[in-house]
């Protein structure tokens, strides 16, 4: 079989465009609020809790657990016939307490809640992308 992944363009915002470049330089970095110390993801303005604060992009690990995953078999958008199957994964990071990234899984079969997991960055389109694979 096959292994499809959609393809789709980043969010235009620029909240997350840290997020992004950092994709392309091949890390993660996650916000974090200057006064508590929480992690945020979906990043904002300033820290959730903390009125004033500013979020600081910080480097995390690239490795962590698959919390909860499904595969797409359907297409839901026009034009998108050649992307199905593919799985989608909600992976915690190691050492990143609260928030938790829905991201693309390399391959669509033989997932399990609690699967170590580690990322890759793949091109496409030359654009790199954040994917997840087995750790093991």
């Amino acid at each position: 079989m096959a292994v499809h992944r959609p393809v789709f363009d980043p969010p235009g915002n620029e909240v997350a465009t840290p997020f992004w470049d950092a994709i392309e330089a091949g890390e993660i970095r996650l916000p974090k609020c200057s006064n508590c110390g929480s992690w945020q993801w979906y990043p904002d303005e300033a820290g959730a809790n903390c009125p004033g604060a500013q979020l600081q992009w910080e480097p995390v690990a690239q490795t962590g657990v698959l919390h909860s995953f499904s595969v797409v078999h359907r297409n839901f958008l026009p034009g998108a016939e050649t992307t199905v199957p593919f799985a989608v994964g909600l992976v915690e990071l190691d050492g990143v307490e609260g928030p938790r990234l829905v991201s693309t899984l390399d391959h669509p079969e033989g997932w399990a809640v609690g699967d170590r997991v580690r990322a890759r960055f793949e091109e496409v389109e030359g654009r790199s992308r954040l994917v997840f694979t087995r750790a093991d």
